[in-house]
């Protein structure tokens, strides 16, 4: 397939998929989010579709049409959501706004300067595919080289990908379970984050992406950076 980025076709040899512009059939354009300057991406904000971490990693590729399903109801719903990029369990990739020049509904206070990226868990597991990380690596990567998006990810104290929030992150509004405020500064980071860093911990999926999306990516040769103890970037 080829990725659009700043209305430039970016060739994916390895990838299968489509986007709005090859078959908006299944790809139909995103109806939520509003036109941006390419020069504002620092990042990509790495979901899955269930929230659910915890999952293993599962050889091969599981076939599915649930990127479609997805891919439709994104274009139909009446909630303000949207986002770039669907990756299937077999490894297909929809897209369906310009990584570069449409802003999507995925991050809330982060939208303005991400990329979304949404990883499709099935109804009744939260395990990810090798097929979906690989196609998972290959946008990211096409995105840093068009984008010049840092090759990136944040570790925590252990040199594991980290997946709690990060207080650099945080929207200056976010707020605990109790009503405090968490002291978030609304930073841009260039590189590749999760939900979860991006999110008080008591917010919908919980640690979401998981691990397994920046461990692929550190294979990859993606660099891991430590954010520091009190939540501050690197």
């Amino acid at each position: 397939m080829d990725l659009i980025i700043a209305g430039v076709r970016w060739p994916l040899a390895s990838v299968e998929g489509a986007s709005w512009l090859d078959d908006p059939k299944r790809a139909p354009s995103v109806t939520d989010g509003a036109p941006r300057a390419a020069h504002k991406v620092r990042g990509i904000v790495i979901h899955t579709t269930r929230g659910a971490r915890g999952g293993r990693l599962r050889p091969g590729g599981q076939a599915s049409t649930r990127a479609e399903a997805l891919a439709r109801y994104q274009s139909q719903t009446a909630r303000e959501v949207s986002w770039h990029l669907t990756i299937d369990t077999d490894g297909t990739v929809l897209q369906q706004a310009d990584l570069a020049t449409w802003m999507t509904w995925h991050a809330g206070h982060a939208n303005g300067w991400t990329i979304g990226v949404e990883l499709v868990q099935q109804h009744d597991s939260a395990d990810l595919w090798q097929a979906q990380l690989a196609a998972l690596v290959a946008v990211c990567d096409a995105a840093a080289v068009a984008l010049a998006i840092p090759r990136r990810v944040l570790l925590d104290a252990g040199g594991a990908p980290l997946l709690s929030p990060v207080r650099g992150l945080l929207s200056p509004a976010a707020r605990s379970r109790d009503g405090a405020q968490l002291g978030g500064r609304g930073e841009r980071w260039g590189g590749a984050i999760g939900h979860c860093n991006l999110v008080p911990a008591h917010v919908r999926g919980p640690g979401d992406p998981g691990p397994l999306p920046f461990e692929a990516l550190l294979r990859a040769g993606w660099t891991g950076v430590a954010a520091s103890p009190d939540g501050l970037l690197p």
